[in-house]
Order: structure tokens, then C-alpha cells, then sequence
């Protein structure tokens, strides 16, 4: 059993001296790790043997990946690379070689090396060794010198602020900024914005049809890019449940403190539900694409028409942070009042009182097992049902 991860009062990440990996074996565990009070109902008698929850801290788990054994664990306060069968870990921060602490998307290239998406540091390579930075500016190790390679104002990073990556078959990559998505040929960066017929600049999703087209989940709709032009979809088409301006806002142990601050460079900000601004997508193995929105519920597009979900349809939140397909093509989708399992038919719900360590889940991921894994805020929490 792993050493548990908490904070130390500087807010840096160290190793406790105590255990903090929670399993829902008794009432006395699971009054500590879902903060249950009494009087209320107990979660079923399953959850003992298929939830087991990390607790790491006050931060939030915005990025979650799976590589082999390895469940990397992105913070809002560091990097977690965590062994699911020993339960050992290491942590990366800016004293180890990241430019932000805040990371809010991880993905793996077929070399095996992790590209970390950070909030405000932009774009971090990792090869199990050394690390390779990526800004607007340029590119190399955390410290300028010889090695650093400038940029010009065309060939950088759109923006510090990255929260998507996606690899094509030929090793393109793409990355989701708040500039705009950027194209990466190993070189240097073409930023896609606005003006090349994006609905918005604000862009936080990437996916990719097996036929090569790209679709774009932004802050005013998505789009559909073909490699030559932009189509572009909002709630005017049908994007999103109307669902009012109910306030959207994230938990104690918010997000981001600097959001709204870097939104207002332009005047906007988030804070209302908004069926347009879209947060996490997929795309299924019929094709069909899935978008998450920000208080308007989870949007299916058939190329044609949407079809809207809320909990008024059995979804457990409508604010959809992370949606992953599993195998069979179960669909599991966090949101900001728990996770819900949809087969295409029906939901089914989790949170606090079935296993998870928090409500507000802001990511997934599925490892080589079948298991599911949910970042909430405080910890991880692991799902071997099916």
C-alpha cells in the first residue's frame, strides 16, 4: 500500500507520513474520505469491493491518462505519476522542471513521452528524463540558453493556456488554447483562430474522426474542420439545453482563481451556465460526436441534428467536464454533481454515497483493466465496475 500524497503548508506537494489511499471497506473509512454525516444512508454493500479512493489534498485533479501501469495525475497544484499495482508515485512541479503547477491536460505521443497541457505555462514535453518546453516565444529547457529556440510571433504556441492535445496517426499534433488551436509538425507551431472561421478562439477539445476530420469544442459552439475549411455549430443550431442562468460555478477549491482574469482581457467571463461553451467531447464508435457543455447537459450530434441530455433525462449534473467511452461503449461522463454511466438508453448515477471522493468530477480515464478512474477535487477515485 502507497504512502498517500498530501500538501504541505506552502502548498507544495510532498509524501505524508500517513496512509491516505481509502478503501469503503466500513462506515468509519467512509465517513473520512466522502465527508458523510450522520444520520444519513450508508452507500450499498458493492461499493466496498469496487471503489477505492486516493486522497491527495486541497487540489483539484483537472487531467487524468493512463500509460501501461502508470496513472498520471494532473493537479492543480503539480504532476502525479502513479503506479496502480504499487501504488508508488513521483511528482513533478516547477522545481522539477514544469513552467505552471496547474496542469489541465496529459497526453502520450507513440514515443512513449508525455505532453503536458498547463494553465499559464504553456506546453511541456516529458521523456522519462529530460523536459522540453513549448511557449508562444519559443522552445527548449526551462532555463534560457543556447539550446532555446525563438520563435516568430507566426510560429509559436497560440496561447500559455492549453487544455487539449491530440496526436494524428502521422504525428501531428494539435493543441487547444485560448487563442486558438494550433497545429504542431514537429518544428513549429500554425494557429487556427477566428479569422480561419473558428466560432470562437476559446478553444478547450479536440477529437478526430478515423477519416482525418477535426472537430473543435470552444467557448461559442464547435466546428468541423476538414483540413481546408470551418464549419461551425452553436445553441442557435441546437448545441446545448436552454437551461437558464443558473449560477455554474465550481466548488470551495475552485478551479482556477485567475479564470475570470484572464477572460476579461476581452471582457468575458464564465460564471452563468452556457449551453455554447463546450468543455469535453468524444466521438463514438458509430461517429457519432458527443459534446459536454457548461450548464447546458451533455449535446449528441449526428451530423444533422442534436440531441440534448440534462438530469431532467437522468444526467447527474449539467455541467459535463470529462466524457470517456469504454470498450463495450459504455459511455462514462463527469459532471459537477457526480458521474454517469450512459449505454445509450439509460443513466446511471454515482457520487459521494455510492464511492467517490467528491461530486465535482473534472476528469476521467480508463486503464488497460477495464477500471475507471475519476479526478475530483481532493483526490482520485477508482471504479472497477463495469
Amino acid at each position: 500500500m502507497g504512502r498517500g500524497i498530501m500538501p504541505d503548508r506552502n502548498g507544495s506537494l510532498q509524501t505524508a507520513a500517513f496512509l491516505r489511499r481509502v478503501v469503503f471497506l466500513s462506515a468509519t473509512l467512509l465517513l473520512l474520505a466522502a465527508g458523510i454525516g450522520r444520520g444519513q444512508p450508508l452507500p450499498p454493500p458493492e461499493a466496498a469491493s469496487l471503489w477505492t479512493g486516493w486522497q491527495i489534498g486541497q487540489v483539484v485533479i483537472r487531467a487524468l491518462a493512463v500509460q501501461g501501469d502508470e496513472v498520471w495525475i494532473g493537479t492543480s497544484n503539480g504532476l502525479i505519476r502513479f503506479n496502480r499495482k504499487s501504488e508508488t508515485h513521483q511528482i513533478y512541479n516547477t522545481k522539477s522542471g514544469l513552467l505552471s503547477n496547474v496542469v489541465v491536460s496529459i497526453r502520450f505521443d507513440s514515443k512513449g513521452s508525455a505532453w503536458i497541457g498547463t494553465y499559464g505555462g504553456g506546453l511541456s514535453r516529458f521523456d522519462g528524463g529530460a523536459w522540453e518546453h513549448f511557449t508562444p516565444y519559443g522552445r527548449g529547457p526551462k532555463t534560457y540558453g543556447p539550446e532555446w529556440v525563438l520563435y516568430n510571433p507566426k510560429n509559436g504556441l497560440g496561447d500559455l493556456w492549453v487544455y487539449d492535445l491530440l496526436f494524428e496517426p502521422n504525428g501531428t499534433m494539435w493543441v487547444a488554447t485560448w487563442k486558438g488551436a494550433s497545429r504542431f509538425d514537429g518544428k513549429g507551431f500554425v494557429t487556427y483562430t477566428m479569422d480561419d472561421g473558428l466560432v470562437d478562439k476559446w478553444v478547450y477539445t479536440i477529437e478526430r474522426e478515423p477519416s482525418g476530420v477535426l472537430w473543435f469544442g470552444t467557448e461559442g459552439g464547435v466546428n468541423r474542420f476538414d483540413g481546408k475549411t470551418m464549419k461551425g455549430w452553436t445553441h442557435r443550431d441546437g448545441l446545448g439545453a436552454a437551461v437558464g442562468n443558473s449560477k455554474a460555478r465550481p466548488p470551495s477549491g475552485d478551479e482556477y482563481e485567475e479564470g475570470p482574469a484572464h477572460h476579461q482581457q476581452d471582457r468575458k467571463e464564465n460564471q452563468e451556465a452556457n449551453p455554447n461553451y463546450v468543455i469535453s467531447s468524444a466521438i463514438d464508435g458509430e461517429g457519432t460526436k458527443w459534446f459536454g457543455t457548461w450548464g447546458g447537459g451533455l449535446s449528441r450530434f449526428d451530423g444533422k441534428r442534436f440531441k440534448n441530455y440534462t438530469t431532467a433525462d437522468g444526467l447527474a449534473g449539467n455541467i459535463v467536464n470529462a466524457i470517456e467511452i469504454d470498450k463495450q461503449g459504455v459511455m462514462w461522463i463527469g459532471t459537477n454533481k457526480g458521474v454517469s454511466r450512459f449505454d445509450g438508453k439509460s443513466f446511471k448515477n454515482f457520487n459521494t454515497m455510492s464511492g467517490l471522493l467528491g461530486d465535482y468530477v473534472y476528469s476521467i480515464a480508463i486503464d488497460p483493466d477495464g477500471n475507471k478512474w475519476f479526478g475530483t477535487f481532493g483526490g482520485v477515485s477508482r471504479y472497477s465496475g463495469r
